[in-house]
């Protein structure tokens, strides 16, 4: 349950800032009714696949970092200063103004504003060939602004959070199931590995495919729920980001009392975990045993900085009641949950790796 809920916490902030930059119209049009219509569906459709997409290329790390830095527990956790938060944040708020000027930006938008009519602002009219480009140009949009706010986000922080970060990646792996062969960046990969983790997710990419298509339908059947929910608490305008988070664990909590949201709840966290284990294996068998040993260490005897960071990500995620702040305890930590238990047994049972090649 858990890990289904942080993603859709971090995926519902990405997706409302990428539909946006694509051209949510505005004009006579409320964002509800926009995100209500088929065209909105589409473009924020299109924006749970971009956005998980994402973390599988590459860009989990930066995106991670986006989400969980508006948390005050999750910034004194990695060490970050207040004066630190306030330079990312400027160049976050910056990076979409910076992207708008260029001219690769101005050419797509210009190509896009050939099938936008005022007068048909929820895009009705459009037959299947216009409507077909039209997604096609606003996934360029999305795509650009992913690159944007990534790169920004990496020039923004320094070495050691930029360390920090990645090893939270490895350790939240049972807590997200999405990872890339850049999630392992902070075990010291060689070259020769990251060919050899690029093959194995080149291998993967119609598996990849599939659970991302299962994915985005059943996500955006939840996220339709969730922003009903919450628009029933007061938020009239579901973009924005403060308003969502304030209301965000009720919420959630509340929705998962719903047979029929806790069913397409549950199998979109079935079918991740399956898809999980089956990637992560194969990039565990990638690993050198120092490096091997060196992730163990990391999910079961983390530093301090991890363990406050995964148990607030436990309790954004619900799982913690009450609102009172934590306080550390020897028996907070709950080792192993990154890695298959299944995997991990083989693997330090002498004699039993490396495994014999396929």
């Amino acid at each position: 349950m858990k890990t289904q809920k942080l993603l859709l916490l971090l995926l519902c902030f990405l997706v409302l800032s990428l539909a946006s930059h694509a051209q949510m119209p505005a004009d006579g049009v409320s964002p509800a009714q926009f995100l209500r219509s088929p065209d909105g569906q589409q473009l924020m459709k299109d924006g749970l696949r971009h956005s998980v997409r994402s973390y599988w290329d590459g860009q989990g790390t930066n995106m991670m970092a986006m989400g969980l830095l508006n948390d005050p527990v999750a910034r004194t956790a990695w060490g970050l200063s207040e004066e630190q938060f306030q330079r990312i944040q400027e160049i976050q708020r910056t990076a979409p103004s910076r992207m708008m000027e260029t001219t690769e930006y101005q050419t797509i938008l210009e190509e896009m504003r050939t099938f936008l009519n005022p007068n048909d602002p929820l895009v009705q009219n459009l037959d299947e060939e216009a409507r077909q480009k039209l997604q096609d140009v606003r996934g360029r949009i999305m795509r650009l602004t992913m690159k944007t706010i990534s790169e920004s986000i990496d020039n923004a922080l320094t070495p050691e959070l930029k360390q920090k970060v990645k090893e939270s990646q490895l350790a939240l792996m049972g807590e997200i199931p999405i990872v890339s062969p850049s999630t392992f960046e902070a075990l010291n990969l060689t070259d020769d590995q990251r060919q050899k983790m690029e093959g194995i997710k080149k291998e993967l990419e119609p598996d990849f495919e599939q659970y991302l298509e299962n994915f985005a339908n059943n996500q955006m059947f939840l996220t339709g729920k969730l922003y009903d929910e919450i628009e029933k608490q007061g938020v009239r305008d579901i973009r924005d980001p403060a308003a969502i988070q304030e209301r965000m664990q009720g919420v959630m909590r509340k929705l998962m009392e719903d047979p029929e949201y806790k069913k397409v709840h549950d199998e979109i966290q079935t079918s991740g975990k399956a898809f999980a284990t089956q990637f992560k294996t194969k990039m565990f068998d990638v690993l050198t045993d120092e490096q091997w040993k060196r992730l163990q260490d990391l999910t079961d005897n983390p530093p301090e900085y991890i363990k406050a960071l995964l148990k607030r990500v436990r309790e954004m995620s619900g799982e913690s009641e009450g609102s009172r702040p934590w306080q550390p305890t020897a028996d907070s930590w709950q080792p192993g949950d990154a890695i298959p238990e299944a995997y991990r047994q083989e693997r330090n049972t002498k004699g039993n790796f490396p495994r014999p090649a396929n």
